[in-house]
């Protein structure tokens, strides 16, 4: 019998809870590791409808079109692409069942999923990042894919100060670091995993 490994998270060796940056009455980022996450990537012929209308019918919400993000029952949808998502959250239905013309890949342990909110983070992430994120450009709902750093990022903005960033599990410590490094002038505190 094979047993199921819990994975360690890319980011143990350097997370740590607590203040971190500049000192102020409120921190200007939080940041959290998102674990446990399932990340779902889906990809479907582009003539294949079908597909898209029996995934849309298992995710419980239209998947979204160039650019969007779509929400239903704390999953989230992200375009990746033409034809291409990436299905979140703590649990994701069986989508290989519900539509067997697409391709379906359990990427869960391929990505380090990093949650930053507060009033300064579009600041840090502009600080490498060559997209708009003006709050009237880059709004809630919007994903999109971009360097950050040197980094490769998808962007997942969640409401006008939250957004999740997901980055290959290889890179995920230095790009912790560098965050960290670019939001200590801001002040922020590092929260518990969520």
């Amino acid at each position: 019998m094979v047993e199921a490994l819990n994975p360690r998270s890319a980011l143990e060796s350097a997370y740590t809870p607590g203040p971190f940056g500049a000192v102020g009455d409120v921190p200007g980022v939080e940041l959290a590791e998102r674990r446990n996450v399932s990340l779902v990537h889906v990809e479907c012929r582009d003539d294949d409808a079908e597909s898209v209308l029996k995934l849309a019918d298992t995710l419980g919400t239209a998947l979204p079109a160039a650019g969007k993000a779509a929400e239903k029952d704390g999953r989230r949808v992200l375009w990746l692409g033409p034809a291409r998502w990436l299905a979140t959250g703590k649990t994701i239905p069986d989508l290989a069942t519900a539509a067997p013309g697409a391709a379906i890949n359990d990427v869960s342990s391929a990505k380090t999923v990093i949650r930053i909110s507060g009033p300064a983070s579009r600041d840090v992430l502009a600080s490498g990042c060559p997209l708009d994120l003006d709050p009237d450009v880059f709004k809630p709902a919007m994903a999109a894919t971009s360097l950050i750093g040197h980094y490769t990022v998808l962007i997942d903005c969640i409401d006008a100060d939250t957004f999740d960033l997901y980055v290959a599990r290889g890179y995920g410590l230095s790009f912790w670091q560098w965050l960290t490094a670019c939001a200590a002038e801001f002040g922020g505190v590092v929260k518990d995993p969520v």
